[in-house]
Parts: C-alpha cells; sequence; structure tokens
C-alpha cells in the first residue's frame, strides 16, 4: 500500500457560485439520477442550493419543459429532457468506436464489460457487452449513476482529475474520516494503473477498471471496467485481466477523444428528419 497522497491534503481556493444556468443544469442533472418524483428539500439539499436557489431552478426548468412539477408529490423529469437525452445519448460513432472493445473484453475475460463516462461528481454506465453466461444483467442497469468515490469505475476517473477537482468531490461525498482512506487509494490507483472493487456497488460483485485518457492531456474520459460475481472473480482473477484492459483502454481513448473529447474535431451526423424527407424516400 502506498503512503497518503499529502499534496492532496493541501487547502484549494473555494469553487465560486454557478451562474443561474449552471445551477438549473446542476439541479436538472441530480433530479435525473433520484427517485422521482423528488421532493424540493430533497434536490436542495442533494445539490448543496439553498431551498430558494432550488425552487427558481426549477421553475425555470418547468416552464421550459425540462422538468414537471407533480404537485405535493415533487418533481419529475419532463418530455424535454427525456428528448434531449436522445439526441445526447451514445450516438452512432461512440458506438461504433466501443463496441467491438467491450465485446473482445467480455468473451476475453468471460464477464461484463462497461463503458462508464462523468457526469459531475458521479459516473454513469452508458454501454456494455456480456459474455455469454454473464448474469449481471439483473443487477446492473445502463444509466446506473453512482458516486465516483464508489467503486473501481468511479475511483479510476477520480484519481486522474486534477487535485483541485478531486478534492472537492472527495469532501462533498465523504466524511471527514474517510477521505484520508481515499486519497491514498486515489494514490495507489494512479501509480499502478487500475482499481479495484470488491462489492462496492453490488454486494458480491467484484470489478477492476482504467480510466480511460485523452491523449492531449490525460484528462479522464470515462472508465473500462470488467466485473463479475465474487466466486468467478477472486482478487487473483482480477489482476489476471490487468493487461488486457490496459490495452483495451490504450485503444479507447483516443477514439473516445475523438468523438467526445474537448478537443475534438469530428463532425456528427444531424439526427433530424423532417416529414419532406420522408416523403421523398
Amino acid at each position: 500500500m502506498g503512503n497518503t497522497d499529502v499534496a492532496c491534503d493541501a487547502p484549494t481556493t473555494a469553487p465560486e457560485e454557478p451562474v443561474p444556468a449552471l445551477r438549473a443544469l446542476r439541479v436538472l442533472e441530480l433530479l435525473a439520477g433520484m427517485e422521482q418524483p423528488a421532493s424540493l428539500t430533497a434536490i436542495s439539499a442533494g445539490s448543496g442550493l439553498s431551498k430558494t436557489r432550488t425552487y427558481r431552478a426549477l421553475r425555470n426548468l418547468q416552464d421550459s419543459g425540462f422538468v414537471h412539477h407533480v404537485g405535493r408529490s415533487g418533481y419529475r423529469i419532463g418530455s424535454r429532457a427525456i428528448a434531449l437525452a436522445t439526441l445526447m445519448s451514445p450516438r452512432p460513432a461512440l458506438i461504433r468506436s466501443t463496441r467491438p472493445v467491450l465485446m473482445r473484453l467480455a468473451l476475453g475475460g468471460g464477464e461484463t464489460a462497461t463503458l462508464h463516462l462523468r457526469s459531475g461528481g458521479h459516473r454513469v454506465l452508458v454501454l456494455g457487452e456480456e459474455a455469454p453466461h454473464s448474469a449481471l444483467r439483473r443487477v446492473v442497469m445502463f444509466g446506473e449513476r453512482s458516486p465516483l468515490t464508489s467503486g473501481c469505475s468511479g475511483t479510476s476517473i477520480l484519481a486522474h482529475l486534477p487535485q483541485a477537482e478531486a478534492e472537492q468531490i472527495i469532501e462533498q461525498q465523504l466524511a471527514p474520516e474517510q477521505r484520508p482512506r481515499m486519497r491514498t487509494q486515489l494514490s495507489e490507483i494512479r501509480e499502478q494503473g487500475y482499481a479495484m472493487s470488491f462489492s462496492s456497488n453490488h454486494v458480491g460483485l467484484h470489478g477492476i477498471s482504467t480510466a480511460l485518457l485523452d491523449p492531449a492531456d490525460g484528462y479522464p474520459l470515462g472508465s473500462l471496467a470488467i466485473a463479475g460475481p465474487e466466486a468467478r472473480l477472486p482478487e487473483r482473477k482480477l489482476l489476471g485481466l490487468v493487461g488486457s484492459l490496459q490495452a483495451a483502454s490504450a485503444e479507447l481513448a483516443p477514439r473516445l477523444a475523438v468523438v467526445i473529447g474537448p478537443n475534438s474535431s469530428v463532425r456528427l451526423d444531424s439526427l433530424d428528419v423532417t416529414i419532406q424527407e420522408l416523403l421523398t424516400r
């Protein structure tokens, strides 16, 4: 085990209060990952905003159709947000780049291989391929959202975030007594190049993950993970998957950066279809 990453203990500048548009996005992102309908109190607590600011953000989102208010029951994601999510969901270019790599990992490791992307202080499972005998479809859901401080697919991303970003997430999600251990864990992940977890998000499931780093600047775009039942994936077996997982990440990261990275130059096809186009086909 490595030593505690002392550099992470250095004080960081407090984040600036987000502008109203970013407040609304934060609230929308939070609500999308909550059980719905969600109350104003729960959304306010989760977002870290006052009830007044949370209500204003929800009201603006409601007026635009991104959120629906269902009376005393609270708020739920609206039809416009769902339509936007469809447009922004993994596009054909991303799927073409990712699926062959995931399938190769799943067949080679005999377990489930998944792709996760960061969503604020969380990660979201966006794509996956399963080995023929895998039973994970019964417990892992696509679209599942978990904190970056929980599970190997999250900690592998967190370990490669800039120090200030990582520290802010650690302080938001963990109690003070848990933070030193997390900093040590992240330091070890950076050093060894992978993260492992044992029943962290789902009881009885073990996993191993590597970060997908943008070749231009090393920023984590997401993570690749292999997971399966603890009986089939003891620590010894997980360590045997490191080589194939790191090779897959090295292959996939540049492709992913081209499609969704901040330095991407790829041109994405429009998903708009007009009535006239349908009539002329």
